[in-house]
């Protein structure tokens, strides 16, 4: 038992060059690479968290969301589309298809053309909100990044996204 507790406790030597890159850094470089708790608990875990850890692990994560001031969680589709295309905001085009007429989107993550036939209950509003602010509220160290979390996206923002998600006027809806 102590030989495993041993080894587990010596770095490799791809975390050893890690940490070198990480201290060449400065300061600040470093303090940005720290992990929070939960992102170890990832990659602890290799992004498969024991069944156990799940339920506290979803409750701290729905904890950090943040909502708009004027409590609407859709906001203007047009301005959810300028968000969603732009590579220094929501980017999402990267991983995602949503305007069906946009060339270049991404197939990493799921399509989301017609993602509004879902409707607009308060309950789908809810979950597209929070999944876009936090994604791991509702998947464990998922790939997708936590824009509402990581302050690349503000509350009013993800309102905006989520809209041009939902809305059935935005492009993502258009009947085709």
């Amino acid at each position: 038992m102590l030989l495993v507790g041993l080894t587990l406790s010596q770095q490799s030597p791809f975390q050893q060059r890690l940490q070198q890159a990480i201290n060449s850094g400065g300061s600040k470089f470093v303090e940005t690479m720290k992990q929070d708790p939960d992102q170890a608990l990832c990659s602890q875990y290799r992004d498969k968290l024991p069944a156990e850890l799940v339920p506290a692990f979803l409750e701290r994560q729905r904890a950090l969301i943040k909502y708009p001031a004027d409590g609407k969680l859709m906001g203007d589709w047009k301005q959810g589309e300028a968000l969603f295309t732009n590579p220094r905001k929501g980017n999402c085009y990267a991983c995602h298809t949503g305007d069906p007429k946009e060339a270049g989107a991404g197939r990493m993550g799921p399509g989301l053309v017609g993602y509004g036939a879902r409707g607009t209950s308060e309950p789908v509003v809810k979950y597209t909100y929070d999944k876009i602010y936090n994604a791991w509220a509702s998947m464990p160290c998922s790939l997708m990044y936590r824009a509402g979390y990581h302050g690349i996206l503000s509350p009013e923002e993800t309102a905006h996204v989520t809209a041009f998600l939902l809305d059935p006027a935005s492009p993502v809806n258009a009947k085709r």
